[in-house]
């Protein structure tokens, strides 16, 4: 008799494509096991005409999932690295990493070509702290509004013009097949990404060792290297949600690079980081943690309004 893996996940799409994925890379080293697939409503999905700060941010699209991991009605549950918080239930651990995509944000919209393209006062659609401050750095006349749904439900509301623009992460867009939808692809140095964006993460139970084995065999190792630090940085920031911050490191010739920007909300003040280190897990960690440091040293009076 097969063994079940039972496999937590949000219930949109997006979620059910990376599902797809990871079980894609599962295939060959889980021969023994009957995956089940067993689709979990959040209550990041539940609330879509409020900000998620109001309720606990990003952490609401994992909360129950990790709950159903505690209590044992999942095995594993895949998560977009963007929407994990920097602190996870300590029963549990990051297992896996897939290799990430694009990480980079990209400009959608009806009539309007770039950012740079738009009418003065547009109205631009972003849930997004990080987005919204970087945006407004650039264009202060800009209107930026709240902009929930799923990827389904807001290119619907570009096409139908109830806004002007939208910014989006071009990993979703690529695993739902709409790279079609993008307009421009914007630069890192122009709106540096999200910590964790393009990839996914697989969480499981500390006590669940030998699953835990398999599951390392999945994970991209440059990935890992990468998020970590990104995540070890907000991590040691004490950033929220609501925290306009991003963060994004790299591995090129053997060298690990972290650039991280802090922004108040509005734009009008920000403060970058960019150092490097060698490219391995413990450096990695290092890191991101002296990332952190510098900012609460050099920042103080920034980040203090902010956290």
């Amino acid at each position: 008799m097969r063994l079940k893996l039972r496999i937590g996940t949000r219930t949109s799409k997006l979620a059910l494509s990376q599902v797809a994925e990871v079980h894609l890379l599962l295939a060959d080293h889980l021969t023994d096991f009957q995956v089940e697939i067993v689709p979990i409503v959040t209550s990041g999905d539940k609330i879509q005409d409020r900000n998620l700060a109001e309720f606990g941010g990003k952490g609401l699209f994992i909360k129950e999932l990790e709950e159903a991991l505690l209590s044992n009605k999942i095995d594993i549950a895949i998560h977009s690295a963007k929407d994990m918080p920097p602190l996870i239930d300590d029963e549990t651990e990051i297992v896996a990493f897939t290799k990430r995509l694009d990480a980079r944000d990209c400009f959608i919209s009806k009539n309007f070509n770039s950012i740079e393209d738009l009418p003065k006062c547009a109205v631009v659609g972003t849930s997004s702290p990080r987005r919204k401050a970087i945006l407004l750095r650039a264009r202060s006349d800009l209107k930026i509004v709240n902009f929930r749904g799923n990827v389904d439900t807001r290119l619907i509301k570009i096409e139908n013009e109830e806004v002007d623009a939208a910014i989006l992460a071009v990993s979703g867009l690529i695993r739902l097949g709409k790279e079609s939808k993008i307009r421009k692809i914007i630069e890192k140095n122009v709106m540096l990404p999200a910590g964790g964006q393009g990839a996914l993460v697989i969480q499981a139970r500390k006590n669940h060792q030998e699953l835990g084995r398999v599951l390392k065999k999945i994970s991209d190792e440059k990935t890992e290297i990468e998020i970590r630090c990104e995540r070890a940085f907000l991590q040691e920031l004490g950033a929220s949600c609501t925290t306009p911050v991003a963060t994004h490191a790299e591995i090129s010739n053997n060298k690990l690079n972290l650039k991280t920007i802090l922004l108040a909300h509005n734009g009008d003040e920000f403060f970058e980081t960019n150092l490097n280190t060698k490219a391995n897990p413990e450096s990695a960690i290092k890191l991101g943690i002296d990332s952190a440091n510098k900012v609460k040293k050099e920042a103080e009076k920034l980040l203090a309004k902010l956290i």
